[in-house]
């Protein structure tokens, strides 16, 4: 697995860049909103000037008539500006769900178009981390930047214009507090951004954690392995309420120097300005009126500080987000004519990734087309490597896998993959019904198609006694099945793809005899499809593969062995090792069965 912290770590520029590059495509609707949210933070330098203008005019005229029109333009005033506030809110909250949903789309789909070895490398519910929770954080950012961020920084515009204009002596407080208050901001932003950074990837572990242990929750019970699973999500549960609270302290005394930092400025305009007012250089009203838009600055300027506390956040999530859709797509070739013909591996050799011994030792065979060749041998042996590199799933270092004379790295992969149809030797079932799984391989297929498929997987006749048939939901994996039945469900879809070439990975190495057989049945409906199929059959219970073409008996990454059955029983080698073993072992077992 990947260790989220070797992952490379980027600048705050290149970062931002990437945040640019996201908003982009909404640069119309970004610039729209900062212009309304920009007028909504200058119509709020007007509120300060209602007070003036009562304290110094309207209260000591003491006119009826001026208060009517006051309380009227008042009552005007702040309504006209809550309903754009309310605009700016809800097309800030609109713009940042369209923008959040098409990066977690972004994510996904760039997802799907990794290899197989970042699949294996990193535990998928840290994968899945990275496409829902992570956006979610970015969400956090987009939302705090587009409601408040472009309208806190106007409002500190104007206002410190109207203050200078109004008093410049006082105004010079700002001089002091407003530099202190950045400074304080700068010195948290790394701390805050590395302990944010830290979170995302323990969020991560703790999904990938569940995740691992719910899917897998029959061993877990069957192992009495509750106790470990709550100490492993104990540990990770822990890990991540320590770092909240490390991080909540830097928070905490940010904002603490900041609050400190206003007061002691407000403290020194109520001083200085109480003076001019006694010295009767500035008036009650213009004090009050200085006051508030004291208020309204440091408001503003402690936003955008704290802001620095979503931003970091957003930006470790953006960070992730963005190694993930750095990270290198699969690579096909441009030919999308996939034409039948004979499978060849010539002379390949391969080697998994953070695995020191080759998983196969520069095999070369040939598999002709329409032929079922049977790939058999002791664990390990590299048969399921034979499987994953025809299906492109992997690529071999040296030498190359052919297909009628071509490298497969030549065809276009989704045109590849829809000539070969996979048989897993843990069928996978997605949640839904029996015939959504089995129109997986052809979404437009008919329900006749579908039937007809099952069929000939000798799948149909217990589908029909289930509760609802066709459409009677199998569960998560599938877990409303039996291992037979969620075999024959796969057969189908292999049958319904119609492919030219199938794998099948040791379909019937976990069942019973009885359920065996049921499947042998299925299997042979499948090859008797009559349309020059190519089989590729890695068999465990080598009872199932005696009327293959071709049986091609693997050890330790090399092929030591080809021919029929009963060619390889007679010349004594390898297979007929296999063979007797397994006869005897099925031999002292058969009794104890009975």
């Amino acid at each position: 697995m990947s260790d989220p912290n070797t992952e490379p770590r980027q600048s705050t520029l290149a970062i931002l860049k990437r945040l640019w590059g996201v908003l982009a495509p909404y640069k119309t609707r970004v610039l729209s909103l900062v212009a309304l949210i920009s007028f909504t933070a200058a119509l709020e330098a007007v509120g300060p000037q209602f007070v003036r203008y009562a304290f110094d005019t309207v209260i000591p005229e003491g006119n009826a008539e001026l208060f009517l029109w006051f309380a009227a333009a008042f009552a005007g005033f702040y309504l006209f500006r809550a309903v754009i506030e309310y605009a700016g809110m809800y097309w800030s909250f609109a713009l940042t769900q369209h923008v959040v949903s098409d990066v977690r789309m972004d994510a996904y789909n760039h997802l799907m178009t990794l290899p197989v070895s970042r699949f294996s490398n990193e535990q998928s519910g840290s994968l899945s981390s990275r496409v829902v929770s992570d956006p979610n954080a970015l969400e956090g950012m987009i939302q705090a930047a587009a409601s408040r961020l472009s309208g806190q920084l106007v409002a500190i515009l104007v206002v410190a214009a109207i203050l200078i204009v109004m008093n410049w002596q006082l105004a010079m407080v700002n001089l002091v507090v407003l530099p202190l208050m950045a400074v304080i901001t700068y010195h948290y932003q790394e701390p805050l951004r590395e302990a944010s950074r830290d979170i995302r990837e323990t969020v991560a572990r703790l999904t990938a954690t569940s995740t691992e242990a719910i899917s897998n929750i029959r061993v877990v019970k069957a192992f009495v392995g509750e106790d470990q699973e709550r100490q492993r999500f104990g540990r990770q549960n822990q890990a991540y309420v320590d770092l909240n609270l490390d991080r909540r302290k830097d928070v905490g005394k940010m904002e603490g120097f900041v609050n400190i930092t206003a007061n002691y400025g407000l403290g020194a305009l109520l001083v200085i300005g109480g003076w001019m007012v006694v010295g009767d250089t500035l008036t009650l009203g213009e004090l009050t009126a200085f006051i508030m838009y004291q208020r309204q600055l440091q408001g503003p300027v402690k936003s955008v500080m704290f802001f620095n506390d979503k931003l970091q956040s957003g930006m470790a999530a953006l960070e992730r987000l963005s190694n993930l859709m750095d990270a290198e797509p699969e690579s096909g070739g441009s030919r999308t004519d996939v034409p039948s013909g004979t499978i060849a591996l010539n002379n390949v050799r391969f080697t998994y990734p953070d695995v020191k011994e080759p998983a196969l030792r520069g095999v070369s065979m040939q598999i002709p087309h329409g032929e079922t060749a049977a790939l058999v041998g002791s664990s390990g042996a590299g048969k399921s490597t034979v499987a994953n590199l025809i299906g492109r799933f992997w690529d071999p270092q040296d030498g190359a896998v052919t297909l009628d004379g071509h490298d497969l790295r030549t065809f276009d992969l989704k045109a590849l993959r829809r000539k070969i149809a996979l048989v897993p030797q843990d069928p996978t079932l997605f949640s839904g019904t029996v015939a959504s799984n089995i129109c997986y391989a052809e979404p437009d297929a008919t329900d006749a198609d579908v039937q007809r498929a099952a069929r000939m997987a000798n799948a149909h006749a217990f589908i029909q006694a289930l509760p609802n048939g066709y459409d009677t939901q199998v569960g998560e994996r599938g877990v409303r099945l039996s291992g037979g039945q969620k075999q024959r469900v796969a057969i189908a879809r292999a049958i319904l793809k119609e492919a030219q070439v199938l794998l099948l990975d040791e379909a019937t190495s976990d069942l019973d005899s009885e359920s065996e057989a049921v499947i042998q049945d299925a299997l042979d409906g499948l090859f008797a499809r009559g349309d020059g199929l190519t089989s590729v059959v890695i068999a465990h219970r080598l009872s199932t593969i005696e009327a293959a073409d071709t049986i091609l008996v693997m050890e330790d990454g090399q092929l030591v062995e080809s021919g029929t059955h009963d060619r390889l029983l007679t010349e004594g080698g390898r297979y007929a090792e296999l063979w007797t073993l397994q006869h005897r072992r099925n031999e002292a077992t058969r009794p104890e069965q009975a």
